[in-house]
Formats: C-alpha cells, sequence, structure tokens
C-alpha cells in the first residue's frame, strides 16, 4: 500500500531571521494541516494464494478501467471465504472460517483494521438507518427454526441486538417443517420487510415454491406483525443470491422471484416475476405484475440504476433447465457462463440484453456498484476475468481493468 505525503514547506521569514517556523501573531507555531490521502475505490479480489488456493483480499483501486487489478504484494489478505459489504464509511468483511466480521476505514490511504467481533450466523445484510445495518443469521442444517434478526452499530463495529424469531411456518406435503430461508430485509415506515423462502433445512430441498414470501415485523422491537404473500410467483431471491429487493426514487420496492432451477431449487413451479411493494405498504400491489420469463430470460440479482432501471443478472430460460439437470447449484460457478448482463425497465417492463458484456458465471451474493448513472460489473467468461462498466441509458458496455483473480467480490466507492 502506498502512502502519498504532503511536502510541508516553511513560510518565509523577515531577512536574517533565525527561526525557520511560521510565526503567528501571538508567536506561536502553527503547521497546515495535512491533506487527507483519497483513495478512489476498496474492492474485494477473490484471487489465488501461493498455494493456488482461492484466498480474498481487500485492497484499495485508482483506476477500474486500465491495466490490470492485482493483490500481489498489496491489500490485506483475509481468513477463509468472505462476504463484503460498505455501511457509511466502514468496509466490513464477514469471514466463514473464523465466523468472524471485521471492519476497515481508510485512514491515511491504507484500509485499516478499526474493530472486530465474533457471529453466530451471519447469511444476509441490508443496510437500516446509516448508522446501523441488518444480519440474518439462518438456521443451518434442520431442527432450529429461528432467524436471528441482528443489529449491527456501524460506528461501533458491534452486535448492539440479536433476536430470534421463526420467520414463518410452514410443512411440506408429508408434514415435515420447513426452514424459512432469508433473502433480503429493507426498513420502511417504522417495519422490517424480510423475503424468504421455505426449504428442507436437512436435505436443501424446496416443496413449496408457489408463493412469494415477505414477513414484516416492528422496529426497532422486532416485533412479528404479518407475512405478506403472493401466489402469482415463486419465492423472492435464493440462497446467497441478494440483492433481490430494490427500492425507487419513491420508496417503492421491487422483488425479484428468479424461478431459477440452476440457484439451487429442487423445483421451479412459478415464472419469474417482478412483483411490487408500495411505499409504506404491507402488502404487494396487486396492479403490478413483471413476468420477466415471458422475454426468455429468468431475472436473478439486480440493482437499481435510476429512472425506474435496473442492471441484471439474466439467465435464458432453456439454458437454466439445461444447468440444472446436471447441477442444482449450477449458477453460483464463476467460471461456468451461464449468465446475461441485461437493462429492465420496471415502468416499460422491458428487458434488453447487453450485447457487449459476454456470458459469464454467477456469484454469490452479486455485487454491482452503481455510480454516476453507471454500473460496475464483475465479469469471468470461463477464462478470465475482467471490470465492466455499463450504461444504462443506452445499455451498453465498456471492458475495463483486468482482474487477475477469479472476480471482484464486493467493490465500492472510496473517500475521494
Amino acid at each position: 500500500m502506498k502512502k502519498s505525503f504532503l511536502n510541508l514547506g516553511v513560510c518565509s521569514v523577515a531577512l536574517l531571521a533565525l527561526n525557520t517556523a511560521c510565526e503567528t501573531s501571538n508567536g506561536g507555531t502553527e503547521e497546515p494541516e495535512p491533506e487527507e490521502v483519497k483513495v478512489n475505490y476498496v474492492m474485494s479480489l477473490r484471487a489465488l494464494d501461493g498455494n493456488d488456493e482461492s484466498a480474498d483480499y481487500l485492497l484499495t483501486v485508482d483506476d477500474l478501467m486500465t491495466g490490470e487489478i492485482s493483490a500481489q504484494g498489496r491489500g490485506e489478505e483475509l481468513v477463509g471465504w468472505n462476504y463484503f459489504k460498505k455501511y457509511g464509511d466502514t468496509y466490513f468483511a464477514f469471514g466463514y472460517d473464523l465466523n468472524e466480521c471485521v471492519g476497515y476505514r481508510i485512514t491515511d490511504g491504507e484500509l485499516l483494521q478499526e474493530g472486530k467481533f465474533v457471529f453466530e450466523r451471519f447469511d444476509v445484510m441490508n443496510d437500516l438507518d446509516g448508522d446501523n445495518f441488518m444480519a440474518i443469521g439462518a438456521p443451518w442444517g434442520g431442527g432450529s427454526y429461528d432467524c436471528q434478526l441482528q443489529v449491527v452499530n456501524v460506528e461501533n463495529i458491534e452486535i448492539t441486538e440479536n433476536v430470534k424469531h421463526p420467520i414463518y411456518v410452514s410443512y411440506d406435503a408429508d408434514g415435515n417443517q420447513m426452514n424459512a430461508w432469508p433473502t433480503s430485509s429493507y426498513l420502511d415506515n417504522g417495519k422490517l420487510y424480510v423475503s424468504f423462502y421455505p426449504l428442507n433445512g436437512t436435505t436443501w430441498e424446496t416443496p413449496n415454491t408457489d408463493t412469494a414470501y415477505v414477513s414484516v415485523y416492528s422496529y426497532p422491537e422486532m416485533e412479528y406483525l404479518k407475512t405478506m404473500k403472493d401466489a402469482r410467483t415463486g419465492p423472492i431471491g435464493y440462497y446467497g443470491g441478494q440483492p433481490c429487493i430494490v427500492e425507487d426514487e419513491s420508496g417503492n420496492h421491487y422483488t425479484f422471484s428468479s424461478g431459477a432451477q440452476s440457484a439451487g431449487f429442487s423445483q421451479a413451479t412459478k415464472p419469474s416475476v417482478i412483483l411490487k411493494i408500495n411505499a409504506g405498504s404491507d402488502e404487494f400491489d396487486q396492479n403490478y405484475f413483471f413476468d420477466v420469463e415471458a422475454s426468455g430470460y429468468k431475472v436473478t440479482s439486480a440493482e437499481y440504476l435510476g429512472n425506474g432501471k435496473v442492471i441484471a443478472n439474466v439467465i435464458a430460460n432453456d439454458l437454466d433447465a439445461q444447468a440444472a439437470a446436471v447441477n442444482t447449484w449450477a449458477l453460483f460457478s464463476e467460471v461456468t457462463p451461464l449468465l446475461n448482463t441485461a437493462i429492465i425497465d420496471l415502468n416499460a417492463q422491458t428487458v434488453t440484453i447487453v450485447q457487449d458484456v459476454p456470458q459469464h458465471g454467477g456469484q454469490y451474493a452479486t455485487p454491482f456498484l452503481v455510480e454516476d448513472g453507471k454500473a460496475y460489473i464483475s465479469v469471468n467468461n470461463g477464462t478470465e476475468a475482467y471490470v465492466y462498466q455499463v450504461d444504462a441509458a443506452t445499455a451498453t458496455a465498456v471492458r475495463g481493468a483486468k482482474l487477475i483473480g477469479n472476480q471482484f467480490q464486493g467493490l465500492f466507492v472510496g473517500n475521494k
């Protein structure tokens, strides 16, 4: 990591004066404040370590569009496999080997560790109010049906509240109780909304895929209020598939149901659809129904760009079926090119494939960076990986820097 230093000169003094410091009116010494070292971007790069094993690195990046981005000889090597998020001015790495959350901030152009804590389960992370974020721990392996709704304070880098709830109680046709797997959350008008889908926590089978579910809680009390249901489509999101809910300028939320068997579902009984929850409402808008699958594609994850448009990963309907026949989790392979990049217009209900972006592999917790009407995405075409800059207005893209690694797993604006 490189540091830039400001060379500080001395003020001019009277002829033949012996002191060389800058004198204030009362005889004291005053030096100008050093300028803050600017960092354009912070990236988590999934690269290879010296043993040809996958390793996550957190590093600062000046330029996304030219040259190569490598972690060699720089950056912070992290332990094991991680998710990444940014809240406020803090960059969080959620490590799953040690079940440890580490927070970093930029100081003098470097990423410095500011705090850490151990967690039991963190599976879905979403912003709450700028000062706190929600980290939901899902019930793994069956036997427990509670989810942990955990409030994490950004400044202090600590869990301040942990409430356990069975998000929803449901059963399969044989009477076996299902786990409720969380996929996203958001805060609106004093209520916490949590999307989820039922699955068998032991076998990972999904026998109930005919309804979209969102449970609603009071906030900050986190008392259960109700569960919203809509049988026009299937589950919202999927395991490790954030983001699957976006918010527009008016505070309306749009939910994305993939209907993709290659995303870990043992069956898909409803089409891939986008639904709408109006600002302040705790019901789905029955007047809004966007059948994405009718376009020939299923939407897997998306991020809001502005003016009713989102950038999304989509998979062709027939390709999803072919991939799922080989591997139910095929969508997560970053080196298996199954996905296309698309611009989806939520108002006009259109899907436009960005032809400049090649088919590419999937990712856990798909990272999108939206900046000035453009989105930066990680694209691995099966042999090499690049940053791509996508223009929402024209549905075009430009290939940027080469990634010396499989993908970036997170990309965030720095302190520029």
